[in-house]
């Protein structure tokens, strides 16, 4: 099988001659890297281009007048790799974050499967370098991603990937809505979905010792939004799911905040019971509403019942400790001007925690031999 090497670069000419001649020893003699340059002002273009006269047109240079993103250069590298009948194409940045050594382990694999994925987050996998919080963000944002999406795959958001020319026809790379650093989990989420054949092989994810990263709170505040813009593109429904649950829970404060003035602040009654109480009923409401307007499409022919509330009731609590632990964790971690902020985050990842818990447990679509809960 013919590989090419895909590596979008922006400012590596730190990086590009080493990172080149050290791929070069781990591939087969009839594999090419192609480097996709954004126009990159430090030069490093040109270093490929005085570099590639030692490869006898084994390194290639595709050059685009500026700088269009991560998607953009690896769609451009995929329409060039397959109108050039290159069997296999390689995903790999080239800040070395990406160790060479793991591409004959891939190469073996992607002999019997359509996706090769370098996972960090099976046995046999993880980062070195990395702050706990940015580890916690990449973690956090992969188990986010396949929640919401039911994609089983453990590293949704890796960038070392290994394609068969077969998966990439599947996926219909004109469909690819994404534009940033989501792009890595739609193409997995498409694969998937179109029957591919995957497996993950583990991999050490080292942080970059030269240059300068190009991931911002941008970019991952982006990848965030874009998740349930690729779910509701592939027919999921996920988007409209999400924007009726936020409205049911929005319901639910109205009432749980009405009853609360009303029985503590108007009656005088204590105010522990009163909130366990008002709790229930708000909790009780929402679980209606989610069953007949919510998730309707999933529970469709069900009737109500006692089970199924006391698994909303569950949910809802640990989406209240997801709120409490995200909350003190930013807290520790950020000294900031207003406590309300960190609430805030805390309320809306407890609220994803808890839609995550009634859309994929608690109304879950029910198979065909599955009894009613």
């Amino acid at each position: 099988m013919k590989l090419l090497i895909a590596v979008p670069t922006y400012n590596e000419v730190e990086n590009i001659e080493s990172f080149v001649k050290l791929v070069f020893e781990h591939i087969p003699s009839n594999a090419e890297i192609l480097v996709i340059d954004d126009n990159s002002p430090d030069g490093t273009a040109a270093a490929v281009e005085c570099l590639a006269e030692q490869y006898d047109g084994r390194l290639h240079l595709l050059k685009r007048p500026g700088k269009q993103g991560l998607a953009q250069a690896y769609l451009a590298a995929f329409d060039w790799g397959l109108s050039r009948g290159y069997d296999v194409f390689l995903q790999m940045d080239a800040d070395f974050s990406h160790n060479p050594q793991y591409i004959p382990v891939m190469l073996e694999k992607i002999e019997t499967n359509e996706v090769v994925i370098g996972s960090r987050n099976i046995k046999g996998g993880g980062v070195e370098g990395w702050t706990f919080m940015r580890n916690f963000i990449s973690k956090g944002g992969s188990l986010y991603s396949r929640l919401v999406l039911g994609c089983p795959v453990k590293d949704l958001t890796g960038g070392f990937n290994m394609w068969r020319k077969s998966a990439l026809e599947k996926i219909h790379l004109s469909s690819i809505i994404s534009r940033g650093y989501s792009f890595q989990i739609e193409m997995k989420y498409k694969a998937y979905f179109s029957g591919c054949s995957i497996t993950e092989v583990p991999i050490i994810f080292e942080d970059r010792k030269y240059g300068k990263s190009k991931m911002s709170k941008k970019i991952l505040l982006e990848a965030f939004v874009k998740i349930w813009k690729i779910k509701n593109k592939n027919k999921q429904g996920g988007l409209r799911q999400f924007i009726k649950f936020m409205i049911t829970g929005g319901l639910g404060t109205i009432v749980n905040l009405s009853l609360f003035f009303l029985f503590a602040d108007i009656l005088m009654i204590h105010a522990i019971p009163v909130s366990i109480g008002c709790f229930t009923i708000s909790a009780t409401q929402n679980y209606i509403l989610n069953q007949l307007w919510s998730f309707k499409m999933q529970t469709t022919g069900r009737r109500l019942s006692v089970k199924r509330w006391g698994l909303f009731m569950a949910s809802s609590l640990l989406g209240l400790g997801v709120n409490v632990i995200v909350m003190q964790l930013i807290l520790l971690q950020w000294n900031l001007p207003y406590k309300f902020i960190a609430q805030a985050c805390g309320i809306a990842a407890g609220m994803v925690s808890n839609f995550i818990l009634s859309k994929y447990v608690v109304f879950r679509k029910r198979k065909s031999n599955e009894k009613d809960i």
